[in-house]
Order: C-alpha cells, then structure tokens, then sequence
C-alpha cells in the first residue's frame, strides 16, 4: 500500500514542484580547466580550457548580484568544473562567497585535497561536498587518467571526514572494471568514517559514448542493482547512507528499494546552472543546445522564470521507444543529461533494460 500510494502522490507533487520552480540548487563551472584526463568526462576538460572562460571579476559579480535576486536561505551553490581547484583566482571567488554570505557546496575529483588546500575552503564555509572515488587504486586511476589519482582522493577523503563538514559524500561511477571492486569499495569507506555513498552507471555520452569498456550490460546492469538493494538492506539502521543517483527513471519497485526518494529529474525545475563562459542552463551535464542565455548579457532570474520552458516541458522528448510508453507520465523522457542531440532521443532507458 505505501508503495501505491508513493506512485499515486509523486506525480501530484512532481507538478507543485514544477510550478513552483523555486531555484534550491544552482552549479556554478567556474572552469574546464582539470587536472585529470578522464575517460568518461562529459564535458571534455583538460589542462587548458577551449571556452572564453568567465573572468574573476565577471564571477564576483554575479556572486553580489545573487543575494539581491534570490533568498540565500533558499539557495545552495555547487562549485564545479572541470576541477574547481584548476580555477584560477580560486581563492577571490571564495572570498566572494563568504563576503556574500552564500551557503556553499563543491564537487571534485579529489586530486587537489592536499591539508592546505580543505582549510582554505573549509575557512571559506565550504557546507557540502562531493568527492569521486571510483574503485580500488587500478581501478579508479585507470578511468581518471593519471597514476596517484587514487592515494591522493583517499587522503583527501579522510582530511574532509576528520573537517565535519554538515554533508559530505563519494560518488562512484560504476562500470565493468570496478563493479567487483564495491564490497572492498564499502568497506574502505566504512574505515574512513564517510557517511554517504551515491553510485551510478557510466551514462554514453561525452568521451564515454564511444567507449564501451565503460558500459554495464544488461547482466551487470542487474547485477549492480541487486547489489545495492541487498547492501541497503544490510545497512538499514546504521547510519551510513547509500543509494543510486538521481540518474535515470527506474521501475517503481527497484526504484524504492535502491533509493531514498522516488525519481526526479529536476534539472531546470530547482536546480540551475552557470557555466564556464557564462552560459545559462539547468544541470551543467545537459547538451549545450539547451543553453537559455548567458550572464554577460541577460537578467539571470528572468532567464530562470521565461526560459525555462522546455526543461518544465518535455513533451519534445517524447520520441523514439518513449512514444507511446505507458511510462512517460512518470518518466518525463528519463534525465535531461541522457538527451542525445544526434539521434532526438534518450541515449539510455533504465527501465525499458530492467523490465525485460
């Protein structure tokens, strides 16, 4: 009965959420500048950045402009890149977050987590963070692409643990070479004291679209989900949270057993996004044909209520195998990051794979 009524209640409050679009989390690419060479990178980051990044001062400036425009209780900046580290002038765009009095949060890769570099942003009032650790040492320095990728985000891990910081936790992206690893994976992190666990599977698009090394099967697909739901069980009570990402529309039976709260794309309905060269969207993981406008010459809050139609509407991704679906009232097309541009469809249908 819980179960019916969580799948008769979500789509009432999906659309409240959707009307509302009240802005709860907005990303901030400060740079694509990044110090690994990862194989599953969407965004194509390097040492150098190919964008007319944002200046320091562009930056500053739309940091006093959001307390004027938004209520700071309300709103949680996520710093990311690229490899926020990588940014230059990192430490005056922390000044500015803390002079502006924002509540502040960052996703990295871990490289740059040296004892100097958390006291900077714990001193800057750094609230939440997200640190990627995928697999056991070969494992995890194999898909970023540089030797000591993994001792140095284990020693970051276990300084920002010993900072109790008010949320913090690991990300893995899972794939063929790691899924065997995420016993091990678990326990290392029990060991190190970190309270949350996200997984997701290597979705195929940016460097990963082409590389199939990086793709579950059907088979480990199912197999991953098993895992999780038999590990959760396991948990219960223990404090440790671990769930699936928010990626991907699941059916409704797996999804309550492998997540905390019912699936909810909410790229452009709470969550926005600024990228590196100033560009407005919704989650920064998104095509950048989705791109609404750019701070350097529009009004960011009227870009948020006018333009944002067609994240808040998406019959226009109701194409290919989602024509006719009996879930699309549920699924909306699935993530907005899984949109391919080249085929006008959803390059990867979590459900259609686990109902068979």
């Amino acid at each position: 009965m819980q179960g019916k009524l969580r799948g008769w209640l979500h789509p009432v409050y999906r659309s409240l959420e959707t009307s509302a679009h009240l802005l709860r989390y907005l990303f901030l690419e400060l740079t694509q500048r990044c110090n690994l060479d990862c194989l599953h990178c969407g965004s194509d980051c390097g040492r150098e950045t190919r964008l007319n990044e944002l200046t320091t001062e562009e930056w500053l400036a739309f940091l006093r402009y959001l307390p004027q425009h938004f209520d700071r209780r309300q709103l949680v900046l996520v710093v990311t890149g690229g490899e926020p580290f990588c940014c230059p002038d990192f430490e005056r765009i922390l000044g500015g977050l803390k002079e502006n009095g924002l509540t502040w949060g960052m996703v990295s890769n871990g490289w740059a987590l040296s004892e100097a570099n958390v006291a900077k942003v714990v001193d800057a009032g750094l609230a939440s963070i997200t640190v990627s650790l995928d697999g056991l040492a070969e494992s995890h320095d194999w898909l970023r692409g540089r030797a000591g990728s993994y001792e140095r985000a284990v020693a970051g891990i276990r300084r920002l643990v010993a900072a109790r910081l008010p949320f913090f936790d690991v990300v893995t992206c899972v794939n063929p070479r790691n899924l065997d690893e995420l016993p091990r994976v678990l326990e290392q992190l029990h060991a190190l004291g970190v309270p949350a666990w996200r997984l997701f599977n290597i979705f195929p698009k940016g460097r990963a679209k082409q590389n199939s090394e990086l793709h579950l099967s059907e088979e480990q697909m199912r197999r991953l989900f098993s895992w999780i739901d038999e590990t959760r069980a396991s948990l219960r009570g223990s404090g440790f949270q671990m769930q699936f990402s928010c990626e991907g529309y699941l059916p409704p039976a797996l999804d309550r057993q492998v997540r905390d709260e019912p699936y909810f794309c909410r790229a452009g309905i709470n969550i926005g996004s600024v990228l590196a060269d100033g560009a407005i969207s919704a989650c920064p993981n998104i095509s950048r044909s989705l791109v609404q406008g750019n701070i350097r010459e529009d009004d960011f809050e009227k870009v948020w209520e006018e333009r944002f139609e067609p994240f808040r509407k998406r019959e226009w991704m109701r194409t290919g195998d989602c024509v006719g679906c009996k879930q699309w009232r549920h699924c909306k097309g699935n993530s907005l990051h899984l949109w391919d541009d080249e085929t006008k469809r959803t390059a990867l249908c979590h459900h259609r794979i686990l109902s068979k």
